[in-house]
C-alpha cells in the first residue's frame, strides 16, 4: 500500500490523466451510441495533457532544488 501511495504522490498529473481516461472509456461503454472517435480523442488528449503537466511539475521541482536560498537574509526596509 505504501508503494501505491508513494507512486500517487510522485505522479499526481499522470494519475489524474489516467482517471479521466478511464472515465471516458466508461462513458463510451455506458453510451454506445457515442462516436468512438470522440472517446479516443478524449482519452489521448487527457493522457497527453497529464504527461505534459507531470513534466512541467518535474522541471519546477528540479529548478527549485538547485535554487540557492539564503535563509538568514533579512529584509532591508
Amino acid at each position: 500500500m505504501e508503494k501505491l501511495k508513494a507512486f500517487v504522490h510522485k505522479n499526481p498529473a499522470r494519475i489524474a490523466a489516467l482517471v479521466s481516461s478511464i472515465v471516458a472509456l466508461v462513458m463510451a461503454a455506458l453510451f454506445p451510441d457515442m462516436p468512438t472517435e470522440a472517446a479516443v480523442a478524449f482519452v489521448l488528449s487527457a493522457l497527453g495533457l497529464g504527461e505534459y503537466a507531470q513534466r512541467v511539475e518535474n522541471e519546477k521541482t528540479l529548478e527549485a532544488l538547485y535554487t540557492e536560498v539564503d535563509a538568514y537574509e533579512e529584509d532591508e526596509e
